[in-house]
């Protein structure tokens, strides 16, 4: 009888466990989405800083192609240089996610993460400061789906008179499983991160005034 009894306490207490986890496991996955996310762009913000930044020379990156009277006719992005930015973006990424999902301890000092970041506080469901880390505490497991993406994304705007400002930005896009222990769901991770940029600077007005302007642009690239 005892036996009995204590099972059926057993089965009990699981199913009423299961109940209040399933009842709570969407605050707990919006958490944990949260804290994933801020982990995701701290590496993205930090392997681009590192591995990418100090080897994007400027002079390179831009083609400028000049006329005989030495003006500017057009400024492109050399094709080499942008693919293998992109490509060592790709792999500093996709390789420092990979060691964070495993939680190699190394690279966690690097980021300054602890343990603390793959666990959810039981207390987060009562949306109080004050009881946010009581309680059991959740594992959160991530894991990378599929690979990183990168791409680059230019962007021209206007600056004072007859100039304007070409910058250039790495575009970065992960996709993160994020594994609790009775749900998992996904979230996307998107980051610019400026790594260029370049002043283009038009021959000054032979008259400008009240919106006016009395002469052709003749773009002149300044660096």
């Amino acid at each position: 009888i005892l036996i009995v009894i204590t099972f059926i306490i057993i089965m009990i207490s699981f199913i009423i466990l299961k109940i209040v986890m399933e009842k709570s496991s969407p605050i707990l996955m919006e958490y944990s989405k949260s804290e994933i996310k801020k982990i995701a762009s701290t590496i993205i913000n930090r392997s681009i800083t590192n591995d990418i930044l100090d080897e994007v020379n400027l002079d390179e990156l831009f083609i400028v192609d000049k006329s005989n009277q030495e003006e500017i006719i057009t400024v492109t992005l050399d094709p080499a240089i942008v693919n293998r930015i992109v490509s060592k973006a790709t792999d500093s990424v996709e390789n420092s996610l990979k060691r964070i999902e495993i939680r190699d301890k190394n690279i966690l000092n690097d980021y300054n993460l602890t343990e603390e970041y793959f666990y959810v506080p039981i207390g987060v469901l009562f949306n109080s400061a004050i009881l946010n880390n009581i309680g059991p505490k959740i594992p959160i497991k991530i894991k990378l789906v599929g690979n990183v993406t990168s791409g680059i994304k230019t962007e021209l705007k206007e600056f004072g008179i007859n100039n304007s400002v070409i910058t250039i930005s790495l575009e970065i896009n992960v996709s993160i499983k994020v594994i609790l222990p009775l749900t998992t769901d996904y979230v996307t991770v998107t980051n610019y991160i400026p790594i260029a940029l370049k002043l283009v600077q038009g021959k000054v007005p032979i008259y400008y005034g009240d919106g006016i302007i009395l002469s052709n642009k003749k773009d002149q690239l300044i660096n």
